[in-house]
Order: C-alpha cells, then sequence, then structure tokens
C-alpha cells in the first residue's frame, strides 16, 4: 500500500500530466454537474407535480435504489471487459434518456408517473456506470500519480454533487427545469466526444477462470477479509442511510416548511454547493492520507449537528448556514472515504470493490429517503430527519472504537 503524501498542488500537476486522465476530467467534470442538475430538477418536477412528500422520496429512490443491485454486477464486468467500451456506450443511453426527459418537460407532458419511469431508467444506467466509473481512473495515470488523481476524482463527483443542484436552482429560477436537464444531455456528449481523444492501455487479461458469482463472491470476502476496509464501508453506508437523504429532500423541506419556490431552492443549493467547493479545495490542496480516518469521524459528527440543527428551524438564513456547513462535511467525509479505499486495494480486485462501495454509500440513500419521505408525509419533515441523525449518531459512536485499526490499515 503506498504512504507517499501526493503533495499540494504539485501532486495535482502530477495527475494532470497524464493525457489521458486530464482528457477525461475536462469532460466528465462537467457531465457530473450536469447530471446532479438533472437529479435537483427532476426532484422539483416530482413535487410540483404531486405536492407529496412520499413522491419526492419515491422518484428519489429509483434514481438511486439500482445501485444495491445492478452495480455489482457490472463490477464484476468492469474486471473482465474494455471499462472505456463499457463507459461510452453507458453515457450514450445516459445522454438519450436525458434528451426524453428534456423534451417531455419542455412540451409539458410530463406526469408523475412517466417521471417515475424515467428516473428508474436513468437510475439503472447510473448504477451500470459507477464500478466503470471508478475503476478506470488506475488506467488513465501512471501509478505513482493514483492517490492524487482518486482524490481529485472523488473531489470533482462530491463538489459537482452539491454545485451542479445549485446551478440548477438558478437556471430554474430564471428558466424552468426543462433547461435543467438539457444541460445534462449536452453534458453527456461532450464526455462522449473526449473519450474519442483517450487511449486507455491494454489490460493485462485474467488467466483464472471464475463463475459471475464466484466473482461477486470474491468481491464481497476480499472487503470482509479486511477488517478495517469493512469498518470503512460501514461507517459511510451509515452516513448515506441516515444523513445524505436530507439533500434529496430539500424540495419538499422548501415547498412544505418554508412554502416557498425555486428561489428558496437556490439559495438551499448553492450553501451545500459553496460549502462542498471549499472541502474540495482544501482536500486538493493536503493532498495526503495521514489524518484521513480522523477527517472523516469529525466531519460525520459535524454533518449530524448540521442536519439536526437544520430540521428544527424554519429560519431561511440561519438554514442555508447550517446546509453549508452540511455541505461541507458530507464532502470531506465522502471524498476522504473514496480516497482511502482506492489507495487501499489491489488493481484486479477495484471493479468490484469499488462496485460495493458504490452499492452500500450511494445506494443507502435510496432506502433513508423512502423510509424518511414515507414517515414525514405522516409526521412532517422534522421528526424522522432528527431521529435520521440520531441513529447515525449512534452508528458513528460505535465506529469510533474502530478508529486505531482503521488508521493503522489505511494511513500507514
Amino acid at each position: 500500500m503506498s504512504t507517499r503524501s501526493a503533495g499540494k498542488f504539485s501532486s495535482l500537476r502530477s495527475a494532470f500530466s497524464n493525457r489521458n486522465y486530464a482528457i477525461y476530467m475536462s469532460g466528465n467534470s462537467i457531465s457530473l454537474i450536469g447530471f446532479w442538475m438533472q437529479r435537483l430538477a427532476v426532484s422539483w418536477l416530482a413535487w410540483v407535480l404531486s405536492e407529496s412528500e412520499f413522491w419526492v422520496g419515491a422518484v428519489a429512490f429509483v434514481e438511486i435504489a439500482p445501485l444495491i443491485l445492478i452495480t455489482p454486477m457490472f463490477g464484476v464486468w468492469a474486471d473482465r471487459f474494455d471499462r472505456k467500451t463499457m463507459a461510452v456506450i453507458a453515457q450514450i443511453l445516459m445522454m438519450l434518456q436525458a434528451f426524453v426527459l428534456f423534451f417531455l418537460a419542455w412540451l409539458d407532458l410530463l406526469t408523475i408517473g412517466l417521471l417515475f419511469c424515467l428516473a428508474l431508467a436513468e437510475g439503472v444506467l447510473q448504477a451500470a456506470y459507477q464500478p466503470i466509473r471508478l475503476s478506470i481512473i488506475p488506467n488513465l495515470v501512471k501509478k505513482e500519480d493514483l492517490v492524487s488523481a482518486a482524490a481529485f476524482t472523488a473531489v470533482a463527483f462530491n463538489v459537482a454533487r452539491f454545485v451542479g443542484p445549485a446551478l440548477a436552482g438558478v437556471v430554474m429560477t430564471l428558466s424552468s427545469p426543462a433547461m435543467a436537464i438539457l444541460f445534462n444531455a449536452v453534458s453527456y456528449l461532450l464526455i462522449v466526444i473526449a473519450w474519442c481523444f483517450i487511449k486507455v492501455p491494454l489490460r493485462v487479461k485474467r488467466t483464472e477462470a471464475h463463475s459471475f458469482t464466484g466473482d461477486i463472491r470474491a468481491g464481497f470476502f476480499y472487503v470482509l477479509d479486511k477488517k478495517a476496509l469493512f469498518y470503512l464501508f460501514v461507517l459511510l453506508t451509515v452516513v448515506s442511510l441516515f444523513i445524505r437523504p436530507v439533500a434529496f429532500m430539500l424540495s419538499a423541506f422548501v415547498g412544505a416548511v418554508y412554502e416557498s419556490g425555486e428561489l428558496t431552492l437556490a439559495l438551499f443549493t448553492s450553501a451545500m454547493g459553496i460549502g462542498a467547493v471549499l472541502a474540495g479545495l482544501k482536500l486538493s490542496m493536503d493532498g495526503q492520507i495521514r489524518g484521513l480516518v480522523r477527517d472523516i469521524l469529525l466531519m460525520t459528527l459535524l454533518a449530524i449537528i448540521a442536519l439536526i440543527a437544520f430540521a428544527s428551524i424554519k429560519t431561511t438564513w440561519l438554514a442555508a448556514i447550517l446546509l453549508f456547513v452540511f455541505g461541507y462535511a458530507v464532502t470531506i467525509g465522502s471524498v476522504a472515504g473514496q480516497t482511502l479505499v482506492q489507495n487501499s486495494i489491489d488493481d484486479e480486485m477495484r471493479g468490484r470493490v469499488l462496485s460495493l462501495w458504490a452499492a452500500f454509500t450511494r445506494g443507502a440513500p435510496a432506502i433513508g429517503v423512502l423510509l424518511i419521505g414515507w414517515f414525514s408525509n405522516q409526521y412532517g419533515l422534522m421528526i424522522p430527519n432528527i431521529i435520521a441523525a440520531l441513529l447515525c449518531f449512534v452508528g458513528l459512536l460505535i465506529m469510533m472504537g474502530k478508529r486505531r485499526e482503521m488508521r493503522a490499515f489505511f494511513e500507514v
């Protein structure tokens, strides 16, 4: 396991000196922002079409639930087949889905049923793409640049997670949700074009023959055998299950609690976006492994406090400040976690392990948002979110006891 520091700005320059990686990130960064812009637009359309917290949660559920079932299968294929070809096919299909959604929204033909089905289609495609996206990074950079490239890739994804909705909120305020979706459709075209200029080196094919289910089991046992890796999976899955759903429920908060519209939604998502950007800048400049376990634990605690406070108030400006803190804390934890995982696993297992990472840490919000959406329909948004935050706190206390084992595995 590499323990070298990625440096500060020099590590980023080194990562971007790899031509393939520089081209990929130039297109992928824009595409990620477009993807999260569409997610917010879809969430707002779900509220407008239904005015139901349950439907907002249900649409969010089908966007991310396929990660749990489909991603591990594509993790096996990401270790078996050409990752570039798989990435191009997946992104072309996602581009077509975005254009269909745009035209239906633009022509005012959407119903909550149609939106639900298109969200499910997008969720399936994203689930298939995640292990490919995560595992292809080592094929784009030199081995000595993997830590800095993996860290910056994680930063780009998690910053886009909040910047995209912030931009979507502005676009929706000035125009319509359809325009935010159109941005996403066009952004996929840019990344598909970028792939035409990327030459991925041929990978050494595995000589041993395993069954499909055997490969999936191998990924599970790989994580289970490395206890510290398993503990990190558990911690960030708990965070994803109980803490992250609030980001998918902001449309419901704006409509039901604040009785407001796109402008307030833009304010809230922009606040989270600014927090995420600052977190990304901090991690990009730090560029090192040591201390990341501590950062994950502290930032999880900060995110819990911010969520409890946000769910308990009805003051717009204070809510925006708390969402800024929330965006910062969650981004630090997410990026640090993904960086530690990327830096600690063997390349021949990368697709399968990272597919499980995506399934658990990015699929868990599907369950959380569905449960919170259902309970919010019955009891309002405050109580379910506070209970979720307290459950996450219990999980954090348990994982605090494993911090020395995680440090010994990830940071030496």
